[in-house]
């Protein structure tokens, strides 16, 4: 039995409230057939991208529209676009996996673009996570384009994610259906749950030779006879 959209938003709010990362006093939530819009203003993009996934983890969840606005407390001072992209440089250079000499990083009022290319899909994600926490981030484009430094075959990739999946408690390997072309990976198939969907991304996303991934699983919902 699907759980109701009354359920699942009572579950929405009651996470943002219990999460600290969150100001959920100005976050509204709506629930429609399992697809939750969150509206509002929050404090900071660490908080706007909590939010997001606090949501996506809630049992019966389909879908996040995450509309919510970057709005700084006037009490705390915002840093100018030069000081954000100064403070994201200087994360980046210090982080021993991200090398910042074939990036580039764009700030136009708090709209910060990272351009460039890495070697690996993860490592552009992982370039991403490092400008959540700096002051002064309204929004994130990624543009990161991935190089792998090897020549590896499609084929090979596939079955390196596959087999990653199948080492997975959180995901079956038989309902998911990988596709590589050029090193793109598109994901199709159904799994469970969130976590399901999640741990079948994180397959994709460090496996080696992988360019890009497209994460089409829907999640059925089965374990929502819980609640």
């Amino acid at each position: 039995m699907a759980r109701t959209d009354e359920l699942i938003k009572k579950d929405v709010i009651d996470q943002l409230v219990r999460d600290g990362r969150v100001d959920a006093s100005k976050v509204s939530v709506e629930v429609s057939n399992g697809a939750v819009t969150l509206r509002g203003n929050v404090p900071s993009y660490l908080s706007k991208s909590s939010a997001h996934v606090d949501a996506q983890e809630i049992l019966g969840v389909t879908d996040v529209i995450n509309q919510l606005v970057v709005k700084y407390p006037p009490t705390i001072p915002v840093p100018t676009d030069l000081e954000i992209e100064n403070n994201i440089k200087n994360s980046l250079t210090a982080n021993p996996d991200i090398d910042l000499i074939d990036m580039e990083v764009i700030v136009s009022s708090g709209r910060v673009t990272l351009k460039g290319t890495v070697d690996a899909y993860w490592k552009k994600i992982h370039a991403e996570e490092l400008v959540f926490t700096e002051p002064g981030v309204e929004e994130i484009e990624n543009h990161l384009a991935v190089v792998p430094t090897g020549n590896i075959t499609d084929k090979a990739i596939a079955e390196d994610i596959v087999a990653s999946l199948e080492s997975k408690a959180a995901v079956s390997a038989d309902g998911v259906e990988v596709k590589v072309t050029d090193g793109e990976v598109t994901l199709t198939g159904s799994v469970t749950s969130w976590s399901g969907w999640q741990a079948a991304g994180e397959a994709a996303f460090y496996t080696a030779g992988v360019k890009e991934v497209t994460n089409r699983l829907e999640v059925t919902g089965m374990e929502a006879g819980r609640g």
